[in-house]
């Protein structure tokens, strides 16, 4: 009951938020800029007059790229620091517009405010940085050991058979996955409780969201299942359509812009229930 009643409250919660998901979809597609402007620019001037797109009409082609020669490495080059540069600057951004959507999902914010949003956008950002670090860093470490041991210790047996080895590799595997929402719940309540209590330092924050995250983990763990089965659900159909739909006029490029930012948008607001369910369950 307590599931149904959380995730229904985060769903409407999100709903009221639209705005802050708004945002987050128009930084996001600001970022995404940063990179395609250029490397389109780069693709333009290695193709020149050719007709290399009509190749690219039927699907990627990675021989058409490496044909492009010494500036092929070129292309590749900068569109490598190119996504560093954006992936950094999307980590730090996002630490920034996490504050403002979770101060939108606390109980009392009737009305969505911009005013609002970027100044608890603004005073939670560091503490939402340091909450970020710190469980990225702990999901790398703890992914990096379980699965870096068991390789090693199945590398290492030559008693194992290779079924056995598949068997042990893939259940090092789940075993990170089914790890993942817990870390996911750890943070969501530690900035869920870093916005209902300004007071409370970042580092208290994570300790909160571990405490919450295992005396509630009944609840909050199946919660956290479904909220990333539906993420998982919509990620599937991204992945399935965007390859199958091969646009060769400029109408279709369009529509399929279009429809790729509608998806960009839904995947925000599916992020945004995610954090109202957390905040509501929290609050009850």
């Amino acid at each position: 009951m307590k599931i149904r009643r959380s995730l229904s409250s985060g769903f409407s919660r999100s709903l009221k938020s639209w705005k802050g998901v708004l945002l987050g979809w128009l930084f996001s597609l600001m970022l995404v800029s940063l990179l395609v402007v250029p490397f389109r620019g780069a693709l333009r001037s290695a193709f020149g007059s050719s007709m290399i797109t009509e190749k690219l009409a039927g699907g990627f082609d990675l021989e058409t790229f490496m044909d492009f020669g010494p500036a092929f490495r070129t292309i590749f080059a900068s569109l490598t620091s190119g996504l560093l540069f954006v992936l950094l600057i999307s980590f730090i951004l996002n630490a920034f517009l996490t504050g403002g959507l979770f101060n939108s999902l606390k109980k009392g914010e009737e009305k969505f405010s911009y005013a609002e949003f970027f100044s608890s956008a603004s005073k939670n950002f560091w503490s939402y940085l340091l909450i970020s670090l710190a469980v990225s860093f702990v999901i790398v470490f703890v992914s990096a050991s379980i699965i870096g041991i068991t390789t090693i210790i199945v590398s290492g047996s030559g008693t194992i058979s290779e079924n056995s080895r598949f068997f042990f590799l893939l259940a090092s595997f789940v075993t990170v996955m089914l790890l993942l929402p817990v870390f996911l719940l750890v943070a969501d309540y530690a900035r869920a409780r870093k916005v209902s209590d300004e007071k409370i330092s970042g580092l208290n924050a994570i300790g909160y969201g571990f405490s919450r995250t295992f005396s509630r983990f009944w609840t909050s763990y199946p919660m956290m299942l479904i909220l990333i089965f539906c993420q998982l659900v919509f990620g599937a159909f991204v992945v399935y359509l965007v390859p199958v739909w091969r646009p060769v006029t400029s109408e279709g490029v369009m529509l399929l812009f279009l429809v790729s930012q509608v998806q960009v948008f839904i995947r925000f607001f599916l992020k945004t229930w995610r954090y109202g369910s957390v905040t509501a369950l929290m609050e009850s």
